[in-house]
């Protein structure tokens, strides 16, 4: 059944509608925003409603940031853009019409904005005869970019954007939230121009940019790529521009071409690691549950008191269906586990996190803390945190460990399909006798309890 959600059907033809909440009709003057969609089919005009839609809900945004006063706390430049979107046409009148129509509305705007003598200013400072101040750059970028909203017959990237994101209400809200923030980043370096004015030179010039940002991991680089092409993708379907100009570009980026594969750690980088006076209780912890469970960052970040049960660590969910899983704890770190409970009760076991990142991830910060710890202790490339994984994934392997085994305490799938389908995983007594069997030699050993007593001050 097609949908019909914020259509209307008049004289047999099809309008959009959207109601105008209670708290906003007073600045809106109206109970309920209509447009004509000119089309008998309701196949078209569900491709056509969604850019009305979006613009109608621009609207109700900018009377409720009036209402609640966020709209005073923008600069006066964004106060400007924002007055445009409101000001958007949404009928398909000419350019004299629009200018004819929109230049006093808008003048009156930005004199509430500046004040008279700063809009004189503004208004004047290019005529012939003016012998006044110039106004800010920014101001004139500012009054650009509204005049280019506000147009019907022009398509900038800041108003395209905005449709696009408003159909992707499908995605996750931290790939929502990275797909914006890059392409909001695209807008400002590019200048917000007409869609149909970013050419294949200009996303190639943009890509160069992002190669060259050396801070920038790969995974990162080819998320900016991939977030701003499918702009342009979805654009290319709906009909504003003719080819997608990211489309078939490179990611050239030496860092990426020859980046070194995840290796695991040898037991001289746990001891170098570990040793490094810089290292609190959370990094140790965290580094010595990861050699000794395979667990991800995220994952350990996350585990509470309430989820330490018979001597296992229950995940309850993660990336996968095969992520939730219990895995048992090595009698290695039992006492390390046990102290951290002791300390947190039923909360987390690494303590005082801050959450941050796309996903608001409890790993974020303390993942990039574990990046600068890394480079100054002074560790290969390759070995990074989560390759922690692909340690305790090799001694298993090496000590004949059967591979679903393996797969099971890493959160895997098996791989074999019966298993998958049919199978709700291994007991847990299996997983216990397979993971008696790891053990990363006496030094070791004896310097994480070592380090463990000095940490946690145990005497």
């Amino acid at each position: 059944m097609l949908e019909k959600r914020h259509l209307r059907r008049r004289y047999n033809v099809y309008w959009v509608r959207v109601k105008v909440p209670d708290k906003v009709r007073h600045v809106i003057g109206k109970r309920e925003l209509q447009k004509n969609l000119f089309t008998t089919s309701l196949i078209e005009a569900n491709k056509r409603k969604h850019k009305v839609v979006a613009e109608f809900k621009e609207m109700i945004h900018h009377a409720e940031m009036k209402i609640s006063g966020e709209f005073h706390e923008l600069s006066k430049e964004d106060q400007i853009r924002q007055v445009a979107l409101e000001y958007r046409k949404l009928d398909e009148n000419s350019k004299s019409d629009f200018q004819h129509t929109f230049n006093d509305v808008f003048e009156a705007e930005v004199t509430g904005i500046y004040g008279e003598k700063e809009a004189d200013i503004i208004f004047n400072h290019t005529h012939p005869q003016w012998t006044g101040d110039n106004p800010e750059p920014k101001v004139i970028k500012a009054i650009s970019d509204a005049v280019q909203i506000a147009d019907p017959t022009s398509n900038p990237l800041s108003i395209v954007s905005k449709i696009f994101l408003s159909e992707s209400n499908y995605l996750k809200e931290g790939t929502y939230r990275r797909k914006k923030k890059h392409i909001d980043e695209f807008i400002k370096w590019s200048g917000n121009p007409d869609i149909t004015k970013v050419t294949k030179k200009i996303a190639g010039n943009y890509m160069t940019f992002i190669n060259q940002r050396a801070e920038l991991a790969p995974a990162t680089q080819r998320n900016k790529k991939n977030d701003v092409g499918s702009l342009f993708n979805w654009a290319e379907g709906r009909g504003y521009i003719e080819d997608n100009p990211f489309r078939k570009i490179r990611i050239t980026n030496t860092l990426i071409q020859n980046s070194d594969s995840r290796t695991p750690w040898s037991n001289d980088e746990i001891i170098q690691f570990l040793s490094n006076k810089k290292i609190k209780i959370n990094d140790f912890s965290a580094t010595v549950i990861a050699l000794y469970t395979g667990m991800r960052i995220e994952e350990i970040c996350l585990i509470k008191g309430k989820d330490i049960e018979g001597k296992c660590i229950k995940i309850l969910k993660g990336k996968t269906k095969a992520s939730s899983r219990a895995i048992p704890i090595s009698v290695s770190i039992q006492p390390i586990i046990d102290r951290l409970c002791n300390l947190s009760g039923k909360d987390y076991l690494l303590l005082g996190l801050k959450s941050g990142g796309y996903d608001n991830k409890r790993s974020a910060n303390f993942s990039k803390r574990q990046t600068r710890l890394r480079k100054k202790v002074g560790l290969p490339e390759g070995v990074v945190f989560h390759s922690l994984r692909n340690t305790f994934a090799t001694r298993l392997e090496n000590l004949g460990v059967p591979k679903n085994h393996i797969n099971q305490l890493l959160g895997h799938e098996d791989g074999n399909m019966a298993l998958d389908v049919y199978s709700d995983g291994l007991a847990i007594e299996p997983l216990r006798k397979s993971m008696s069997k790891l053990n990363y030699g006496d030094l070791v050993e004896k310097f994480i309890q070592s380090k463990f007593h000095e940490l946690f001050q145990i005497k």
